[in-house]
């Protein structure tokens, strides 16, 4: 099936150009779309040293087009990246968490359809803890299936969702969370490119396991990333997202253009996806390579 390819910039032109001159905001998923293996700044996908990310991000910076990782990560891992990268806003947790100005600290949860009360005194993330299926599904499976651990940071520091990773029956756990009656929804991640310490999964091959969150039902980056524009009065064609998996899809609905880093295209479901959205294009290049060609061409377009 073809896809429709976003163009070089010497084929920059026409309709493309127009469309693309108009973005002024990136949202961005990180692992294995932005972030190189391991998740390095400083690293091509092959883990040789590179400063190609960084010179792709500044040049975003100067042609006054704002970046926003937009990642399943909680908020000490997400703010640091946003931090280091002279970024001022983020979207965490899978939509969760919105920070729309670090300087200001000015953020706030989003919980979808799951009931939430802040005046309990618990987080979101808490209130899921306390349902129970988090046990039922780590003893359904084990080895198969863990929490993940967030690069050591440990997974309590999540706030909205409940990071996992492994490889078992999508529609199998599901059901799990439907029996708990709460809202709940079981989201993947993407496939892992790496597997970090300690671990008890038990896998054939890295690549095979997913990473999973434990989601509220009416949460999903697009929910946030509409959120994100309407609170700053941001207009769709100002917008761009930039992701690798099933669950970046679905910011399609709530930005100007969507763009597949090629890496995605053995996602689950890309194919249906890409053929059911005009907005929706294939970057030329895998994570780093196919991020930094499609910033070089905002910057093209702008110029």
């Amino acid at each position: 099936m073809s896809h429709n390819i976003l163009p070089t910039v010497a084929e920059l032109s026409g309709e493309m150009r127009e469309r693309l001159a108009k973005v002024k905001y990136v949202f961005t998923d990180l692992d294995a779309t932005m972030l190189a293996p391991g998740s390095c700044v400083l690293r091509d996908n092959d883990g040789n040293p590179s400063t190609k990310l960084v010179e792709a991000v500044v040049a975003l910076a100067r042609a006054g087009i704002q970046v926003i990782p937009t990642s399943g990560r909680n908020r000490t891992m997400i703010h640091e990246d946003a931090r280091v990268l002279g970024l001022n806003s983020y979207i965490g947790e899978m939509g969760g968490l919105v920070m729309y100005d670090l300087k200001a600290n000015d953020w706030e949860y989003l919980t979808g359809d799951m009931p939430y009360d802040p005046a309990c005194g618990l987080t979101p993330h808490q209130v899921i803890e306390q349902t129970g299926v988090c046990e039922k599904i780590l003893a359904r499976w084990p080895h198969k299936i863990e929490y993940h651990n967030d690069m050591s940071t440990g997974y309590k520091y999540r706030e909205v969702t409940v990071g996992m990773r492994g490889d078992i029956p999508d529609d199998e756990a599901q059901a799990i969370l439907d029996e708990a009656g709460c809202g709940l929804v079981w989201a993947c991640n993407g496939h892992l490119t790496h597997l970090s310490k300690p671990t008890t999964l038990e896998l054939d091959r890295v690549e095979d396991g997913r990473a999973f969150n434990i989601n509220p039902s009416g949460l999903d980056k697009g929910v946030a990333v509409a959120r994100f524009c309407e609170h700053l009065g941001i207009e769709r064609d100002e917008t761009l997202a930039l992701g690798d998996s099933e669950s970046d899809f679905y910011m399609a609905d709530h930005v100007g253009t969507f763009c597949l880093v090629e890496n995605g295209l053995t996602s689950a479901g890309a194919s249906e996806f890409l053929a059911s959205y005009d907005n929706a294009f294939v970057t030329r290049g895998r994570i780093v390579d196919g991020w930094a060609a499609t910033a070089e061409l905002l910057v093209a377009a702008r110029s």
